[in-house]
């Protein structure tokens, strides 16, 4: 495991609770349309919450149809090892189909967590991406990197209530 990732221990219960949660938060937490000036928006509020959660982070928004970087911010005190996990949480997401933690939950589920994080820093399955949906399509991803305990995704969720002005399900438990 890569150093500074910490794993929880989930129970086969806590990891489908988990699950159901995130697949609410990607339910309500949906754009009616997503570009340059919605990927503004998201980042400038995530990036203003960072200090509510003590230290700094990394925040990045990728268009998933071309790759393309529409925001970054960088608190002074993180840099590119932020934004390579951020990488690698955007890479997990994307190939599980769902949040950040969502490869993790599944291997909980299995029972078998044991090389769920042999692909560090290339693939995170960690909280902190999140995909950015017009409807059911994915069309963009954040990514935040810096917190540990699942606050990461905390402040995406966060963010994401504010600019689309909703409330979405929170989950508590022990969550990379």
């Amino acid at each position: 495991m890569a150093e500074g990732i910490a794993a929880p221990q989930l129970t086969v219960r806590e990891a489908r609770e988990a699950m159901e949660v995130l697949l609410e938060q990607e339910r309500v937490l949906v754009f009616e349309r997503f570009g340059a000036s919605e990927a503004l928006e998201l980042g400038c509020i995530a990036a203003s919450l960072a200090p509510t959660f003590g230290e700094g982070v990394s925040v990045t928004i990728t268009r998933e149809s071309d790759g393309v970087r529409m925001f970054q911010w960088v608190a002074d005190d993180k840099g590119d090892r932020n934004l390579l996990f951020a990488d690698g949480k955007r890479t997990s997401a994307l190939k599980a189909g769902h949040a950040g933690p969502w490869a993790q939950l599944e291997a909980a589920v299995a029972g078998d967590t044991s090389h769920v994080w042999d692909r560090v820093p290339d693939e995170v399955p960690a909280c902190g991406a999140f995909p950015l949906r017009v409807g059911r399509e994915w069309v963009a991803t954040i990514a935040v990197s810096g917190y540990m305990e699942g606050l990461d995704h905390e402040l995406i969720v966060r963010a994401l209530e504010q600019a689309l002005d909703v409330k979405a399900p929170r989950w508590t438990g022990p969550v990379a």
